[in-house]
């Protein structure tokens, strides 16, 4: 438990009884470790995806973007903008995500 709160602390995330939130009080997920794997709950997805380390886990957790009702700046590109429109912000965030993916 100490590593995620390390972890969430430097993203600025705060750890409730049911999940991670950011700093504006919006649920993000949760993370964990069984048997030494770390897993990650992402909010809008429910399922959970096993890391490769609470780094991991966390920083999966700093990518959703809350603004699109919880989708991911990933899904966000694949269904509704072209790479073109995405900001600087956003698209590092999409660059971020594939890294994550590829992993």
């Amino acid at each position: 438990m100490a590593h995620i709160f390390n972890e969430c602390q430097n993203y600025g995330f705060e750890i409730l009884d049911d999940g991670i939130y950011n700093n504006n009080g919006v649920k993000l997920g949760q993370v964990g470790c069984t048997d030494g794997n770390w897993w990650v709950i992402l909010g809008y997805s429910g399922q959970q995806q096993y890391s490769n380390s609470v780094y991991d886990a966390v920083r999966s957790l700093s990518i959703v973007d809350v603004s699109t009702d919880g989708k991911s700046i990933f899904d966000e590109y694949f269904l509704e903008q072209p790479l073109e429109q995405l900001t600087g912000d956003r698209l590092q965030r999409l660059l971020e995500r594939a890294e994550l993916v590829t992993a």
